[in-house]
């Protein structure tokens, strides 16, 4: 696969991998566990970077999934990166109640896809109350049987109380395969024994050598496994029925971490350890770039991920073709998306607008604070539209920054139907497919369906008329799509991708200059 990750995952348990219709034709839903990761960010006080958190979480539920294999089908959700961040050495934080709506909605699509069981398996010290209370309100709510990994079980913990933070650090330190910077923040620590304690600024931690950071990961994978199995054997709701655990194969091969490109590594926010992040010079001209995206249908031949995997492949394709010294960042993704018209399609994720607008903010209001001033949106779906302007007006205003799209300036040759009506999942987003990602591409499947056409008497129309009118894809679509999918080509792929990726470079580096 040529473009940028979208998550550290075994690939083909991949939630945003599949199309929607592979999802209604699953055969082992009833035995199969929905996971979720929960990653926080935070300068731990153990030199590492931000995003260590889903560094090593990632790679251990990787590790376990591989292990479970085929004995307990798994689909791993894109992981949630934005939860609770109480203290200033913990970053990109939402409210609970955000935090809280974000994981209901994310459920209420697990369970319209015809899942049963969804496994939270969280890293943030910080998220632990968040999750228990979630976890049992969406129990009681949607019918879902959730369950919780306690991370410290798998022999690691980020908490600064912890006994295990020697062995976190040195897994983290192992993943990287660089050894962890010491500390150089004193530690700011209250109330400890008054609960929950006050933890401004965890305690600094020297590493230690003696600790093989490999073991670490490689036991916390094995444990995970045998958790999912013990969860899987768990009868179902309103049923007696006792189920044993599956005995599960031996991993003997070590599974190491995906990291995002060094390009693209060095300009992502969270990749930065705290001091990096603060001596970052000329904030102020800065632009920090925030990938918007969605997990939603996309007809029969696309996965549901497509919006969040173009939004990784263009930021691969423009970072490198801006000069080095170009102080431009990338914040952490939103890369679940308001995509409620497609909810009746299996696999589709949606989050709310509220939801959207209060996490765009949030980021918005994070980057305030570490003394950036000027913000571009990278919107790769369209329902994400109208809540992102909104929500960048209020931006503009409230918080005084410099914030707008970046906008699409290249336009590709389309013909005038394709151009008008091709919104989705058609010759555009296909064709782009196929170049970043044709693996992902079923083409025996495209088909080419339009929710109008230019020659329709009259001028009410779905999009971009006079008089337009609300819909649900299942009223202007059957299959999803809304373009003409069977005409797209790697080669336009490439030519589209190499254009639009020249014409963002263009567009940022005007924006650095005015």
């Amino acid at each position: 696969m040529s473009m940028t990750w979208l998550a550290n995952v075994d690939r083909g348990t991949f939630w945003a991998h599949h199309a929607w219709s592979e999802f209604t034709s699953l055969t082992a839903k009833d035995r199969s566990l929905v996971i979720l990761p929960l990653f926080g960010f935070a300068e731990h006080g153990l030199g590492l970077p931000l995003d260590a958190e889903e560094i090593l979480g990632s790679t251990i539920i990787r590790h376990a999934v591989i292990q479970a294999g085929n004995v307990v089908p798994c689909e791993v959700l894109p992981p949630v990166r934005f939860g609770l961040a109480p203290y200033p050495s913990s970053f990109f934080g939402i409210d609970p109640e955000t935090a809280h709506a974000l994981l209901h909605e994310i459920a209420a699509g697990v369970k319209a896809a015809g899942f049963n069981k969804l496994v939270f398996v969280n890293t943030s010290p910080w998220n632990r109350e968040l999750v228990v209370d979630a976890s049992r309100d969406i129990r009681v709510a949607q019918k879902l049987q959730t369950f919780i990994v306690s991370t410290p079980a798998l022999g690691f913990d980020f908490h600064p109380a912890s006994a295990k933070r020697a062995q976190t650090q040195a897994a983290v330190s192992h993943l990287l395969g660089t050894p962890a910077h010491s500390s150089t923040r004193p530690a700011e620590i209250h109330d400890v024994n008054f609960r929950p304690g006050c933890y401004l600024q965890p305690s600094p931690l020297a590493p230690d050598s003696s600790i093989n950071g490999a073991d670490v990961v490689n036991a916390a994978g094995q444990h995970l496994a045998r958790l999912f199995a013990d969860i899987q054997a768990r009868a179902p709701l309103g049923s007696t029925e006792h189920r044993t655990a599956a005995t599960l194969p031996n991993l003997t091969t070590p599974v190491n971490s995906f990291i995002f490109p060094a390009h693209v590594r060095t300009r992502y926010l969270p990749a930065l350890t705290c001091n990096e992040l603060s001596s970052i010079s000329n904030k102020e001209r800065a632009l920090v770039i925030i990938p918007t995206g969605a997990i939603e249908q996309h007809g029969h031949h696309l996965p549901v991920g497509v919006d969040a995997i173009l939004g990784q492949a263009w930021l691969e394709n423009v970072l490198p073709r801006l000069a080095a010294d170009a102080p431009v960042y990338v914040a952490p993704p939103l890369t679940y998306g308001k995509s409620n018209e497609h909810n009746t399609f299996a696999g589709t994720l949606s989050i709310s607008g509220s939801t959207f607008r209060r996490m765009l903010l949030a980021v918005a209001s994070q980057l305030k604070s570490l003394g950036f001033r000027q913000l571009g949106v990278l919107n790769t779906h369209g329902g994400n539209s109208a809540v992102i302007v909104s929500t960048l007006r209020e931006i503009q205003t409230t918080l005084g920054l410099r914030a707008g799209l970046l906008g699409w300036p290249y336009k590709p040759e389309l013909s005038a139907q394709e151009a008008a009506y091709g919104f989705h999942a058609g010759d555009w987003e296909t064709s782009l497919m196929l170049a970043v990602a044709d693996e992902l591409v079923t083409m025996s499947k495209a088909v080419c369906e339009y929710p109008a056409q230019l020659s329709d008497p009259g001028e009410l129309r779905p999009e971009d008329a006079p008089a337009i009118f609300s819909w649900a894809t299942e009223d202007i679509s059957h299959s999803g799509v809304m373009g003409d999918a069977t005409a797209s080509t790697h080669d336009k792929g490439r030519r589209w991708l190499d254009a639009q990726s020249a014409a963002l470079a263009r567009r940022i580096e005007d924006l650095l200059n005015t």
